[in-house]
């Protein structure tokens, strides 16, 4: 499929920090937003304060999103000189229960720099699939009707989070279901080449004996992504 994926050579010395005074206004006005979406339970919230404080949270504690949550004004450094800055607006956590045509919908509305669509591997592969499926058609309604939202949207990740859960051979299934959709849905509106380069990348956004090596390297796309 010619798909990205996570290669886990990580991310070397990424650091965040919470600007204070005239720093975060110029952070805030330079900013972006990226908006995480995704089914219920899916780890949502975990990734986005990995994301903000670089801190994993335990396996097996669920932690229910039941409205829109903006984080405050953070940077990320990636890279060994931190030489890639991100600074973000603000990240967007959503309850997963709403569904995937609200959450296609919110891209629309909130015309975000960035998405993360995180998906949960756990989930049997049919109904991972259903939930794209409705997701990206939509979404391409909302592409084509809004061209402020498809102006600024800068970034797409699609993360399989909880890879640790599953073998290589329902995660590669899953890998080919997701990509089939994007094509599908978003080849007009993003352009052929953009929608094919979604990158879809494991995840694991608990701690494990695995470490942050995948979720690290997410990370680092999305510093490539939307940095600078």
């Amino acid at each position: 499929m010619g798909r990205t994926v996570s290669d886990g050579t990580g991310v070397d010395g990424a650091r965040r920090r919470a600007p204070r005074g005239v720093s975060r206004l110029i952070t805030y006005a330079k900013g972006k937003e990226i908006l995480v979406l995704g089914p219920a339970s899916a780890g949502k919230t975990h990734f986005g304060e990995y994301l903000r404080l670089g801190a994993l949270g335990r396996e097996g504690e669920r932690k229910m999103t039941f409205h829109v949550t903006k984080s405050p004004v953070f940077t990320i450094r990636v890279g060994k000189d931190g030489g890639r800055l991100l600074n973000v607006r603000r990240a967007v956590d959503t309850p997963g229960q709403v569904g995937p045509i609200q959450h296609a919908n919110l891209v629309g509305h909130r015309k975000p720099n960035g998405v993360i669509l995180v998906l949960d591997c756990s989930q049997t592969v049919s109904t991972t699939v259903r939930w794209v499926d409705l997701f990206s058609d939509r979404l391409d309604t909302v592409l084509r009707r809004g061209s402020a939202a498809r102006r600024k949207l800068r970034a797409v990740l699609v993360l399989l989070n909880k890879r640790d859960k599953i073998g290589d051979r329902k995660c590669e299934r899953l890998k080919e279901g997701v990509a089939e959709l994007l094509d599908r849905h978003l080849s007009v509106v993003l352009g052929r080449k953009r929608a094919h380069a979604i990158p879809i990348l494991e995840c694991i956004a608990v701690q494990t004996e695995e470490g942050t090596v995948l979720i690290d390297a997410v990370v680092g796309r999305l510093a490539e992504g939307l940095g600078k």
